[in-house]
């Protein structure tokens, strides 16, 4: 019984421990409905950091606004663009993905990226970028799994 009680204990750690690493873009803020750095527009209300895995969902059926990075953002762990979703980075934008914590693939891509900016992806122990769907990543300007200074 003790080792049953045990088992589910660990289980629901770890569960909600990954919970609680993921942020989800919502969007929709007034003002501000594309962009990255308003925490209101996040699941957790509050800006991804180097902890945190952002996904993109599918928001076009609820606010109808995807992200658009347009200057240099905080890194993230890991990025998962879902299906008909859509991430933007502008020409003066910067995104840095280091999988340092999370030793998985810099992002899983099943929507759209489109890179005007700057896309570092370092650190990561899997492929760059797990490109499920096959689509193509616009405008790519991007650095994978460069080294630290």
């Amino acid at each position: 019984m003790k080792s049953s009680n045990l088992f589910l204990f660990i289980f629901l750690s770890l569960s909600l421990n990954s919970l609680e690493a993921q942020n989800i873009w919502c969007g929709g803020t007034p003002g501000h409905e594309t962009s990255w750095n308003i925490a209101k527009n996040w699941s957790e209300n509050r800006v991804p950091d180097w902890t945190k895995d952002v996904i993109i969902p599918d928001v076009s059926t609820c606010s109808g606004y995807y992200p658009v990075i347009d200057c240099e953002v905080e890194p993230i762990a890991h990025l998962e663009i879902q299906s008909n979703a859509t991430l933007t980075i502008l020409s003066e934008g910067k995104l840095i993905i280091d999988g340092d914590s999370t030793f998985d693939t810099g992002i899983t891509l099943l929507g759209d990226l489109i890179v005007e900016g700057d896309l570092e992806i370092i650190n990561t122990a899997l492929s760059a970028i797990d490109n499920l769907n096959g689509n193509p990543v616009y405008n790519q300007k991007m650095y994978t799994n460069v080294e630290r200074e």
